[in-house]
């Protein structure tokens, strides 16, 4: 257990970390890109060792739930032990792990990002379920549907991003209440998210999963499949205001190409009449979501 001391500094560090790496990192720069990222790394190792090793990371080892061990989208699915009550520096660490995962894969270091993404999932597995745990599942998740669509192992990823809409899907049907945010583990009480902030950003979350997915499925030439996706993404984008106003109008007009090739002209014409709509705000106002394509 960290002393009072060691956990004020961590969450000082973790803290800082952020900020390095989606506000300071912005102005590096051209010949040192990273300089921040690295740094915000450095950061969070430290963290890593103020928290000391998850009280039950013992024992996963032992059984087989160590860092080399088997870790893919097939044991991922809630069976018995899921929902389990997390340790709080187990999921304390799996919020290090993300980070320290994302911070890899926007630093081009696909296979320690990779470790560390599995590190998360490893730490949560028995505890998805949990509102502590589930949205740091779910994110790991993304990331690797993303890291393996980068490496053009398509059906890889479809299996991690198939396994994150599952367990959204198991979550909102059996607990349902809005979860922690993963880097509010690292927030002292009086600046916890409310409720409908943290709502927010779970959906947001999950709304990264079904773009993802209507990409995968594009790859695969399941265009139905596709385009359903696509159509839920973009609903989801306006009603819960994460998008690009010109990605959003691009995807909306190449759905509408669909839609006309099923002869389904209605649906065709409203995608281009919002088409219009959002592209209008493009000069408007600033986009509403800091970066659609990579990282949640």
């Amino acid at each position: 257990m960290a002393t009072p001391a060691a956990w004020a500094a961590a969450c000082e560090r973790f803290r800082t970390s952020l900020s390095l790496s989606q506000v300071e990192s912005q102005k590096d720069p051209e010949n040192d890109p990273y300089k921040s990222k690295y740094r915000a790394r450095e950061l969070l190792q430290e963290v890593k060792a103020l928290l000391g090793p998850a009280a039950d990371e013992d024992e996963d080892e032992e059984a087989g739930g160590g860092p080399g061990a088997e870790e893919g989208p097939a044991a991922e699915r809630a069976g018995p032990g899921a929902g389990a009550e997390p340790s709080t520096r187990a999921v304390r660490l799996a919020a290090v792990e993300l980070q320290l995962g994302l911070n890899h894969l926007d630093t081009e270091e696909l296979a320690a990002g990779e470790e560390h993404l599995q590190n998360c999932l490893r730490l949560v597995r028995r505890s998805r379920l949990e509102p502590a745990a589930v949205s740091l599942h779910l994110q790991a998740q993304n990331n690797l549907g993303i890291l393996w669509s980068e490496r053009d192992e398509i059906e890889t990823a479809q299996t991690y991003l198939e396994s994150a809409e599952a367990l959204y899907n198991q979550y909102m049907k059996e607990i349902g209440n809005p979860p922690l945010d993963p880097n509010e583990h690292f927030l002292p009480e009086e600046e916890k998210l409310t409720e409908q902030e943290r709502s927010r950003r779970f959906e947001k979350a999950y709304t990264h999963t079904l773009y993802y997915l209507a990409q995968v499925y594009q790859h695969l030439e399941m265009i139905e499949k596709a385009a359903q996706y696509c159509h839920t993404t973009l609903k989801r984008q306006l009603e819960y205001s994460g998008y690009h106003p010109v990605e959003w109008a691009i995807n909306a007009a190449t759905l509408s190409q669909y839609y006309i090739n099923k002869q389904c002209f209605m649906e065709s014409r409203h995608c281009l009449s919002a088409a219009s709509v959002i592209f209008s705000q493009a000069e408007q106002t600033p986009s509403t979501e800091d970066r659609q394509h990579r990282r949640t």
